[in-house]
């Protein structure tokens, strides 16, 4: 999914693009003024080389359909921004799966997550840890290479319900060299708001976390 600007970038791609066009457009009027009357006022017998003239028609001619090039691409990008800002804001309520670790648990319910392992993958371990980076839930992770969905009941290594609150699922696997391997881990969230950063980048407010919205593999009704 591509990264578009803001509204205001846009507006002020487009105001810009307006101006540029505007000085063209008086400068084309000074110099075609100043062709008249150059014209008007040459020598019959000797009349000037209008291979200078030709050129500059030619890069008027150049410019302009550069500028309306230009807003064109601008008018495309503010089509694609409200799009994407439309798309952000249908995603406001609903439930999702995102690519991260940070969770969160209410104390009663089961938490569905997924994470993907590489090849050639040997060993691993899932660990689920609480606020202060304590484990909570530890298991051997599963070590064939792909998706592998995983719900936790909420119960810790005791058999204990764990208390309502933030968790990271944090899953590490490794070769049969006891090589490290990259793990990439999905939890769920809520989205509770659409926010527009300071490149104008659009992100979902997920579990407290800016979350782009290309992270997002799954989406469902809040029950």
């Amino acid at each position: 999914m591509p990264t578009v600007g803001s509204a205001t970038d846009v507006q002020a791609a487009q105001q810009k693009t307006a101006t540029a066009s505007n000085q063209l457009n008086q400068s084309f009027d000074d110099f075609l003024k100043l062709l008249t009357t150059q014209l008007q006022n040459q020598d019959p017998l000797s009349p000037m080389d209008t291979a200078e003239f030709t050129n500059q028609l030619v890069m008027f001619s150049q410019v302009e359909q550069q500028l309306q090039s230009n807003s064109t691409l601008n008018k495309l990008l503010a089509l694609q921004t409200l799009n994407m800002t439309a798309l952000g804001v249908s995603f406001i309520g609903k439930n999702v799966e995102v690519a991260g670790q940070n969770f969160q648990m209410d104390g009663t319910s089961s938490v569905s997550m997924a994470y993907d392992i590489p090849p050639d993958a040997e060993t691993g371990t899932l660990t689920i840890r609480d606020a202060n980076g304590n484990a909570v839930f530890t298991m051997p992770a599963e070590t064939a290479a792909g998706r592998h969905e995983f719900v936790w009941d909420g119960k810790d290594n005791n058999g204990l319900m764990a208390p309502a609150g933030s968790y990271k699922l944090e899953v590490s696997a490794q070769t049969a060299s006891n090589n490290s391997l990259n793990v990439s881990t999905y939890v769920p969230g809520r989205v509770t708001s659409l926010e527009s950063l300071d490149d104008g980048t659009l992100v979902l407010n997920v579990n407290g976390a800016k979350v782009p919205l290309t992270s997002v593999s799954k989406i469902s009704e809040a029950l």
